[in-house]
């Protein structure tokens, strides 16, 4: 009996111990990330799935419809404004194509007024669509909306009050999902390098009219 009672109090004991080994990882883990974010697992990462970019040798992209997904059958043109921190940042035309291509062009110009700090920037990115995709978000998911994953270049040009200007050149991502009524509305990525870790990457918002 004694024998049967020490190996429960043994058992508790490594319980006790790996519940405090869990309590001090999770603790550590949000003393170098901060805290957990639920919705982070949702956002958006496209320079971690550039496997689903093809080249155009590989179109056209075949298209079911499973799952009553968006499908393109003829061409659309996808145009609205684009926001950050609810600022407008101009305007973004995306031309999708049948055989699943997709490219497109945004340009905006800005001045904040305080240090009389003006931007432009232009950018153009093709790529195309993937049905293989669903759309996830903390509410559950969406088989009917349509992926699509872009990569090109942008031009920012950062002019200060006294008239000098520095010019930036670097990767765009802009990626988005078309719905059955074909509004759409997705993410611009200024990449600050070609480093996709880097800090200093710029993420805005863009959605049909």
């Amino acid at each position: 009996m004694k024998t049967h009672r020490n190996h429960g109090f043994a058992l508790i004991a490594i319980v006790v111990v790996l519940l405090i080994i869990v309590m001090i990882y999770m603790a550590d883990l949000s003393a170098i990330f901060g805290p957990i974010d639920k919705n982070a697992a949702y956002d958006e990462r496209p320079w971690f799935e550039e496997q689903r970019l093809v080249s155009r040798e590989s179109l056209p992209i075949r298209q079911t419809g499973k799952g009553k997904k968006t499908l393109i059958l003829n061409e659309h043109t996808l145009a609205g404004p684009v926001e950050r921190k609810n600022e407008n940042r101009g305007n973004i035309e995306i031309v999708i194509e049948p055989n699943g291509l997709a490219a497109g062009h945004w340009q905006c110009a800005y001045e904040y007024a305080d240090s009389k700090t003006s931007y432009t920037i232009t950018a153009d990115f093709t790529g195309n669509i993937d049905p293989t995709k669903t759309f996830e978000s903390p509410e559950g998911s969406n088989k009917k909306l349509l992926y699509f994953i872009t990569k090109g270049k942008y031009k920012q040009i950062k002019t200060d009050a006294a008239g000098k200007q520095w010019l930036t050149e670097a990767p765009v991502y802009t990626v988005g999902w078309i719905d059955k009524d074909y509004s759409a509305k997705g993410k611009i990525f200024l990449m600050s390098n070609d480093d996709p870790e880097s800090h200093g990457n710029a993420e805005y918002n863009w959605q049909t009219k």
